[in-house]
């Protein structure tokens, strides 16, 4: 039935298919509803409705089988299908829920506009879920704390989420974590917990930048996010008081990105990062004291004034 442009609707009979295990509607233009009785297909392994440009309705989809579910494109689509069944832990399941823009689709995959509240709460039934993808949802205001029962999750983007102010505390239990994208949202205080994330290796509040009564402040280490390699916090109107003081703790660390932020010293411990390669300081106009580097940082990308490379230079001697 892919790229039908005479359907309308799909059959409401679909229940009575309890075998059903692939439907692929992508494609259909003018597809406008989907019946709920498709949640009582409890074997369905593929349902694409990928391009299906004028789909206004539908109401939920059953996970326990599930492994492919392409939404990508729906625009008229106004609401997040109510997840129905549980998906099985073991399962290798992604969701994408994002804009057109983003390149990467796979296995599961969703684009919808944001969905309300009492909705997010299904995502802690999505037991397998190894990837959660929800950029660019522009009415996304924060995830439910459900998100915490993830335990697979490897992969959260939370980034162009222009109204998302805050993590929930509980990002802190997804032990699995590999991967958090938080770029040019709201977010200013990343929760404490976010430092117990110890599969981390890369992490993102990268900003255009704050309003300039909105400082960022990251939560103290205390010896977590033991496999930190990337932190980037460009433009986060960061202040002296919101360097983290001790940042040499972070023993993996190969990159940092500070670009774009209002100190004007480092923090001494940054000399302690023995496995920072590249460092980025680029527009901190107000940067006018430097610690000493370890012998082993590589790069350090900025664009300083004379009397800053001199400083540099002596401290390198």
């Amino acid at each position: 039935m892919a790229r039908s442009q005479l359907l309308y609707k799909a059959s409401a009979n679909t229940g009575e298919m309890p075998n059903l295990e692939h439907l692929n509607l992508k494609k259909c233009g003018n597809l406008k509803k989907v019946p709920s009785s498709l949640g009582y297909c409890k074997k369905l392994i593929y349902l694409s409705l990928h391009r299906c440009r004028g789909l206004e309705s539908f109401p939920c989809v059953n996970v326990e089988s599930l492994l492919y579910l392409n939404l990508e494109f729906c625009h008229s689509l106004e609401k997040f299908p109510e997840i129905l069944g549980r998906m099985k832990p073991e399962g290798n399941t992604i969701i994408y829920y994002s804009a057109p823009s983003s390149s990467y689709i796979a296995r599961i995959e969703f684009y919808v506009k944001p969905c309300s509240s009492s909705q997010q709460h299904c995502i802690g039934m999505l037991k397998g879920l190894v990837n959660l993808n929800v950029s660019f949802c522009s009415k996304l205001e924060t995830l439910p704390g459900e998100i915490g029962n993830l335990g697979n999750l490897e992969k959260l983007d939370v980034s162009w989420c222009s109204k998302h102010e805050s993590l929930t505390e509980e990002i802190g239990d997804l032990d699995n974590l590999e991967k958090l994208k938080a770029s040019y949202t709201q977010i200013s205080q990343p929760p404490f917990s976010i430092v117990q994330l110890n599969k981390l290796i890369f992490l993102s509040f990268e900003r255009q930048c704050l309003e300039d009564r909105v400082y960022f402040v990251f939560p103290q280490v205390n010896g977590g996010l033991l496999s930190l390699h990337i932190l980037d916090l460009s433009f986060c109107n960061i202040i002296d008081e919101g360097l983290l003081e001790n940042i040499g703790s972070l023993s993996s660390l190969k990159e940092l990105h500070l670009s774009g932020n209002n100190f004007d010293h480092l923090p001494g411990s940054i000399a302690q990062l023995v496995a920072l390669k590249t460092l980025y300081l680029s527009s901190c106009e107000r940067l006018t004291q430097l610690p000493e580097f370890l012998e082993q940082l590589d790069t350090i990308s900025a664009d300083w004034s004379n009397d800053l490379i001199e400083c540099l230079i002596i401290a390198s001697a």
